[in-house]
């Protein structure tokens, strides 16, 4: 097969940048059975591209807030209202509006196309991405566009229920797996697939750890009604065992990781350690901390402020605090190996053994480790981190979530209740010792689709989290 030329990243990037700041180009009811007659291959960076700008850009610094690693510096006040919960339908509207008119568009069309050819390896890669992208906004905003939705003959779609999502979500797995991709008509994805380089077992794993993340999901609501797919999955063991992620940023302006080009490049002096996620590491004397986090440029020192507190130093800046150690080329992260080990550990503690549960645990803190370029053994767990089951292996989860996928943090905090040591904001308009739970349906779609649902309040909790 004739290979194709591998396109600029930078100005895919550039792109992608540009649709994120231009939200009124966009629409969720575009048709991608009538699209310009693309190449999937050319079509498939472009999703990828698109779910690593919003869930390694806007989510991962939201749940990187709302999980206290992150907190708003002093003397600023760009993201103030994270912090203090006070929230609006105009907030995430743009990440929303992308994600459906961006990267789902581009996967639906991918596998339009390569259904009606055979092409199946393509379709399958396109299939888990758009089921990854659609957990993610079905977790933020629980009822989401997803039956009628990226079908250009239904306008506007309506809403389907997150349970409802989910359950679609396992069996559109499930049929892209069972596909042939040894067939003719199955083309090599390798050129332009940027997470596995076409490594169709990679993406098999890919699959089963996302069924995994899916069927963890249910616990709360049924917590036997995939015991057996999980079990099933831990006897097969096929899960995976490098990072997923993307990687094809650059050492240019308009090719940056979209954490560090929004809140690093261009709001500088904005986001600092959180004082909860500090406190936490250097209790433990945990070497971690000095590498998810620069020291201050005064004073070179590990210090947090607490979520909330910043208006309540006013002679201190940026400068007075750490910073996240995250860089311009720094990857996406869809899956680490050491989430993929925390996953499993949960699944061994809930549907196993306690003895397979903690080894696990452990093997998933040796690979945050390693993934640093910390030694293995940098920490004694046992005496350090003693392995106690759930609670253990969540809040261990969320320390390894640091500058890698802050936005699973928030979902396993919303699931679990763990770590169950973050402070009340000192700026929170929640009562109580509320917290969001969700977001608020976005301006976009509130304004357009008359089918979006009533407004819900952040504070209740999404179908699995009840």
């Amino acid at each position: 097969m004739k290979r194709i030329k591998i396109f600029n990243i930078a100005a895919l990037i550039a792109s992608v940048m540009l649709l994120g700041s231009c939200s009124d180009f966009l629409d969720i009811n575009h048709d991608p059975n009538n699209p310009s007659d693309a190449d999937p291959r050319l079509i498939l960076p472009s999703g990828l591209a698109n779910t690593a700008f919003v869930v390694g850009g806007y989510y991962h610094a939201l749940g990187s807030f709302w999980t206290q690693q992150y907190a708003q510096a002093p003397a600023a006040s760009q993201w103030a209202d994270w912090e203090s919960y006070n929230l609006t339908q105009d907030d995430f509207d743009r990440q929303f509006i992308l994600l459906y008119s961006g990267c789902q568009y581009d996967y639906q069309y991918i596998r339009n196309k390569t259904a009606e050819t055979g092409n199946w390896r393509f379709y399958a890669i396109a299939t888990l991405m758009q089921a990854y992208t659609f957990q993610v906004l079905a977790d933020l905003y629980d009822q989401i566009p997803f039956t009628e939705a990226l079908r250009g003959t239904i306008t506007p779609p309506h809403y389907d229920e997150g349970e409802l999502v989910y359950d679609s979500l396992l069996a559109r797995i499930d049929n892209a797996m069972s596909k042939d991709f040894k067939a003719a008509t199955a083309e090599d994805p390798s050129s332009t697939d940027l997470i596995f380089g076409g490594n169709m077992d990679d993406w098999k794993a890919f699959a089963n750890t996302l069924k995994l993340k899916i069927y963890l999901r249910y616990v709360n609501v049924d917590s036997n009604r995939y015991e057996t797919e999980i079990k099933a999955l831990l006897a097969e063991n096929n899960f995976l065992t490098k990072d997923a992620k993307f990687t094809s940023f650059k050492e240019e302006e308009t090719g940056y990781n979209p954490f560090y080009n929004t809140f690093v490049d261009r709001l500088a002096g904005n986001v600092v350690a959180n004082k909860t996620i500090v406190d936490s590491l250097e209790s433990k004397n945990d070497p971690r901390l000095g590498v998810f986090f620069k020291a201050s440029a005064v004073g070179s020192q590990l210090k947090g402020i607490a979520t909330g507190d910043n208006k309540n130093h006013p002679t201190e800046t940026i400068n007075n605090y750490s910073t996240p150690a995250l860089g311009k080329t720094d990857p996406v992260y869809f899956f680490s190996k050491e989430e993929v080990l925390f996953l499993i550990a949960e699944a061994q503690a809930r549907y196993g053994t306690a003895s397979d549960a903690e080894n696990t645990y452990k093997s998933a803190i040796q690979a945050s480790l390693t993934s640093l370029g910390l030694p293995a053994d940098a920490i004694n767990i046992d005496a350090t981190y003693p392995y106690n089951g759930i609670q253990s292996i969540i809040e261990q989860k969320w320390i390894a979530q640091t500058n890698k996928n802050g936005i699973e943090a928030f979902f396993d905090y919303n699931r679990t209740g763990f770590p169950d040591f973050f402070t009340r904001s000192l700026t929170s308009v929640l009562s109580g010792d509320q917290r969001p739970k969700r977001l608020y349906f976005p301006s976009r779609e509130v304004n357009s689709n008359p089918y979006t649902p009533t407004r819900v309040a952040i504070t209740v909790p999404v179908w699995w989290a009840k």
